[in-house]
């Protein structure tokens, strides 16, 4: 049986700002403990007003993303498209601060007038994942 955890975030819940990163702190008590310790997480809605005369192509965060690569050596979230399937990347459990950056098509970062996005948090059982991981090292 698959769980889940969903965490919504938009630019008037955000902790603070660093540049144009949005800087979201999850408090420890949100998880469940009895989750595995690790977790696939996909971004499964946006609602995204750009600034003028910007226009955001991709988000970046600071969560695990190892299994996505990207020349610029940037962890990417998603894509933000409608036609694409969301990315689901690997990352640890639980992460208690998650950073979100919007970048524009040439790389460059940018600051959206609005957004709010939804993260869904993917685990499986704690005793399978653990005997997953382990056989695969």
């Amino acid at each position: 049986m698959q769980i889940y955890d969903y965490v919504i975030l938009s630019n008037t819940t955000n902790s603070s700002t660093n540049g144009h990163t949005y800087e979201f702190l999850i408090p420890p008590t949100y998880y469940n403990e009895k989750r595995s310790a690790v977790a696939q997480v996909e971004l499964i809605s946006l609602n995204l007003t750009d600034s003028a005369g910007t226009s955001s192509t991709y988000i970046t965060t600071n969560l695990g993303a190892s299994n996505v690569y990207h020349g610029k050596g940037k962890r990417i979230l998603g894509i933000i498209s409608n036609e694409t399937e969301p990315l689901a990347i690997s990352t640890p459990a639980r992460p208690d601060k998650i950073d979100i950056t919007f970048h524009q098509a040439n790389d460059s970062t940018s600051q959206p007038t609005s957004f709010i996005l939804a993260l869904k948090f993917s685990y499986g059982n704690q005793r399978e994942t653990s005997e997953t991981i382990q056989y695969q090292n």
